[in-house]
């Protein structure tokens, strides 16, 4: 019997869910997945809506016209089932992220120590032995950011802000600014199959799940790892000596600050893309 058509419509996290919900024999039974990125403003045409089943989305507001969630829920056919999915972001990790246009994971920090004329050496080096206080009230940034997924998620069939409360300090959540980490996408597809009668996610699926965001783990300032006494977050998880993941290569804060800053100093904004060909480490 062939499957129905589950649209995934969502940004990147929905690459992160999928292969779960592909993976679960309860949902693989029923449905074949269709992942539309949301951000590139795909067109969704009526004859794609007209055979959904299963509509997965983010909300879009009206400023998306066409593709705004109301717009696309009136299309979809009568019996077509839909669910709204989180769409994640905590800055609690990163508090000198900014919005740039053009430039990936823009820095504010870094933007600024470029700005003064730092070679990337010089300005890696002050990047890595930050206080606290260049990087603004570490609580507080934390705090605000969390307070806003909790108000996104007030009427939301899926809440993820509680798990982000209980475990951000302890275990790395984030991957990106806007990636969340296995946990997280774990609750998601557990509470996808759920709310769709189809039982939880199953253990092995869940075991065996390897996230396809890995590769690429955005550095946090050595400055969240210092004690609360100093102003820090006394995350076990951020210091100068970590390594983590990005693309070929494992590089500390300081040595992803220096690719920042020499990608920026050359003019240019794509940073993932100068990142993923650095020749692979030996």
């Amino acid at each position: 019997m062939p499957r129905a058509l589950c649209l995934l419509h969502a940004n990147c996290q929905g690459e992160a869910l999928r292969p779960l919900l592909e993976a679960s024999p309860a949902f693989a039974r029923h449905f074949r997945v269709l992942h539309v990125l949301n951000y590139t403003r795909a067109a969704l045409p009526d004859d794609l809506l007209d055979g959904c089943a299963l509509y997965l989305h983010q909300e879009l507001g009206a400023k998306w016209g066409e593709l705004s969630s109301a717009d696309i829920l009136r299309r979809l056919p009568p019996a077509c089932q839909t669910l709204r999915l989180p769409n994640l972001f905590f800055q609690g990790y990163w508090p000198t992220w900014t919005r740039l246009p053009g430039v990936d994971f823009a820095d504010t920090l870094l933007e600024e120590l470029l700005r003064r004329g730092l070679s990337p050496l010089e300005a890696s080096l002050v990047y890595q032995r930050a206080g606290p206080a260049l990087f603004g009230s570490l609580p507080d940034i934390a705090e605000a950011s969390l307070r806003r997924e909790e108000a996104k998620e007030q009427d939301a069939p899926i809440r993820c802000a509680p798990l982000v409360r209980e475990y951000w300090r302890t275990e790395q959540l984030f991957i990106t600014v806007n990636h969340p980490g296995r946990r997280l996408v774990l609750h998601v597809a557990d509470c996808v199959l759920r709310l769709l009668g189809l039982g939880g996610l199953p253990d092995d699926v869940a075991r065996a799940y390897v996230h396809p965001q890995e590769d690429f783990w955005l550095p946090l300032p050595p400055a969240l790892g210092l004690p609360e006494s100093d102003g820090g977050l006394a995350l076990p998880f951020a210091g100068r000596e970590r390594r983590y993941r990005i693309f070929a290569r494992r590089m500390t804060a300081a040595a992803y600050a220096r690719c920042y800053l020499s990608c920026r100093a050359a003019g240019e904004g794509n940073l993932l893309s100068f990142l993923a060909h650095l020749e692979p480490e030996d």
